[in-house]
């Protein structure tokens, strides 16, 4: 994962682990208390944490970073109680295994989504949009623009450096059409994988399952199947 320290021109890799809504794990990387945002492969950022810049506690391979200011505090040592027969290991049920598939999956649909779409505008030029969830409410507003024939429409790139601008009528569909296909192609794709995570019958097949790949065609809704064929 990118990771874009504010104190830094250039981001680095490494493991964020979110522990809690005020508590996020770092790993592989040096320890830094400046804030951070998480750039894509391409530099876009998906998620901002300017403000957790407490070191709450260092770690062995990293270190924790608070954004309420707090610092962990070692605790008094208890007395040694006496010895308790140890307990069976938890063996995650199928059903339990399943579950926690379709959370991973939801996550990377989610994360998916908002690192946007790219769009080739009328005049060649490709730009790039995110998807957050309060940029998809707002391009069903500009859809509704369009419709009424509105020209320079303002809207804004996924580029934080660049104003917003504005887009003509017949771009401003190619982009409202570009990322509403693109959003609805990950969210029936999503579905889709979850019940087909549901139908597996062993342990290992679902740990098998990747965000992106290809459903079984008897797990594939009609929907789906629609936007596969134009995709071929």
């Amino acid at each position: 994962m990118n990771i874009l320290f504010l104190d830094q021109k250039e981001p680095v890799e490494g493991k964020v682990v979110k522990q809690d809504d005020s508590h996020i794990l770092i790993e592989g990387v040096e320890k830094n208390t400046s804030g951070f945002q998480l750039l894509t492969e391409k530099g876009y950022v998906f998620g901002k944490y300017e403000e957790f810049t407490t070191l709450y506690k260092e770690e062995e391979n990293g270190f924790i970073l608070s954004n309420d200011g707090s610092v962990y505090v070692e605790p008094e040592p208890m007395p040694e109680p006496e010895p308790e027969p140890e307990p069976e290991p938890y063996e995650p049920t199928l059903e339990d295994l399943q579950e926690s598939k379709v959370a991973e999956m939801n996550m990377a649909q989610q994360e998916t989504i908002a690192t946007g779409v790219d769009v080739v505008l009328t005049d060649g030029i490709t730009e790039h949009f995110s998807l957050t969830e309060r940029d998809q409410t707002s391009l069903v507003g500009l859809q509704a623009q369009v419709a009424i024939g509105a020209d320079n429409i303002s809207w804004h790139t996924s580029d934080e450096d660049e104003h917003c601008k504005f887009y003509s009528n017949a771009d401003m569909a190619k982009i409202t059409s570009s990322a509403l296909s693109y959003v609805t192609w990950h969210v029936t794709y999503f579905r889709d994988l979850r019940i087909y995570i549901r139908s597996l019958k062993s342990k290992e097949d679902v740990e098998k399952v990747t965000y992106g790949m290809n459903i079984p065609e008897a797990y594939q809704s009609e929907p789906l199947k629609a936007m596969l064929a134009q995709k071929s």
